[in-house]
């Protein structure tokens, strides 16, 4: 590279020592870049196998299957009870991946640990599988950041509107704070 190459790119050279330094600045960005891709794909793979065992886990512990991976940020549990008396626990929900997914991923599971039709009306069962979920993601010491934050008034807003739009008589008090569009 020439001196006009270098002051083009505002690079000053003062001395032939500086101009031998580049080529092995240029190596140890490389080099540095590569640590930080195999740190970053280390850390992928352990948060891989993390979620695979939460999965897992809440598989064997509530006798749940997963239906369907969903690719949206939205999950549905559901039992299937046959003639011959046996009930089947089911979810759909995204893989969990992040703090998000897996929150959705616990709340579905959620409403197999709690049970269906123990709160009414629905959007007071709605709040006890979130606090719930809650719970289990601090017991497996996933983050309830203010993505989860966000997921969580959003869809306890959609619940109590949705109870109010039947015609709902009187709003449990827990759930008066969920009335207003969280934004």
């Amino acid at each position: 590279m020439s001196q006009a190459e270098l002051n083009q790119s505002h690079v000053e050279i003062t001395s032939v020592e500086s101009r031998l330094l580049l080529p092995v600045g240029r190596v140890l960005d490389h080099a540095v870049k590569a640590q930080r891709s195999a740190k970053l794909r280390e850390h992928t793979r352990n948060r891989r196998v993390f979620y695979d065992e939460l999965v897992t886990a809440m598989k064997d512990r509530y006798q749940i299957s997963i239906r369907k991976w969903r690719s949206s940020m939205r999950g549905v549990a559901y039992e299937l009870h046959y003639s011959n008396g046996e009930v089947k626990r089911m979810i759909s929900s995204p893989k969990p991946r992040s703090p998000v997914s897996a929150c959705i991923f616990m709340h579905e599971v959620g409403h197999h640990a709690i049970g269906f039709r123990k709160f009414r009306p629905r959007c007071l069962e709605e709040y006890h599988v979130w606090q719930w979920a809650f719970a289990e993601m601090r017991r497996w010491n996933i983050a309830v950041d203010h993505r989860v934050e966000r997921h969580y008034r959003r869809s306890m807003y959609h619940y109590v509107h949705l109870a109010k739009k039947r015609g709902i008589k009187s709003l449990p008090e827990v759930l008066q704070q969920f009335q207003a569009w969280p934004g």
